[in-house]
């Protein structure tokens, strides 16, 4: 796939790094992207959903059939990767999104359906953290593995220990003020 013909920089070229060491980036102004930053998301989403979610899907699907998915996630992030690399350097000088880049490439039509799987892709992330949110703080019952979670063990069955309270309480006082945010800054 050839990337489009323009008159910016190719980005990772010797002139400019592909990411600044600092939050200002090499075009000026604020809200770049930076090393540290990069470093950071990467880290959380292996930490928080890799490890929490492949021995899950190996267990429900199957140790062969596991690894295939795996295979072809990996398979669509180096090609994901391949598209960012390609075609930022092409955006003319200015900030390209993610789905602006995947439109360059694909079309205006790919990059709104891009739009709907990061959308589900999102929401589904939100509810396996709440899950997990609930074993902890409240415990589970049920297939064998019964524990009572971190607040029934230091203060005993009370209703505000519950599964749901506790996962309310921290939907609306904590998940909700870091989605309504519109950056997040490291």
């Amino acid at each position: 796939m050839t990337p489009p013909a323009s008159g910016g920089k190719r980005a990772g070229g010797t002139d400019e790094p592909l990411l600044p060491e600092f939050s200002g980036g090499v075009h000026g102004g604020g809200g770049g992207a930076s090393v540290s930053g990069a470093v950071f998301n990467v880290s959380t989403s292996i930490v928080g959903a890799g490890i929490m979610s492949i021995p899950a899907a190996m267990r429900v699907l199957g140790v062969a059939p596991a690894l295939l998915l795996i295979a072809a996630v990996a398979a669509l992030a180096d090609a994901s990767v391949e598209f960012m690399l390609r075609y930022t350097g092409w955006a003319g000088g200015k900030r390209a999104t993610y789905a602006e880049l995947m439109g360059d490439a694909f079309g205006r039509g790919s990059a709104a359906v891009l739009n709907v799987f990061i959308a589900f892709t999102t929401t589904g992330t939100l509810v396996v953290y709440l899950i997990i949110i609930g074993d902890v703080m409240s415990g589970s019952v049920g297939g064998g593995d019964d524990h009572a979670g971190v607040l029934r063990e230091l203060f005993g069955a009370r209703w505000w220990t519950g599964r749901q309270f506790v996962l309310l309480v921290t939907a609306v006082f904590v998940r909700l003020p870091l989605v309504l945010r519109r950056r997040v800054v490291v």
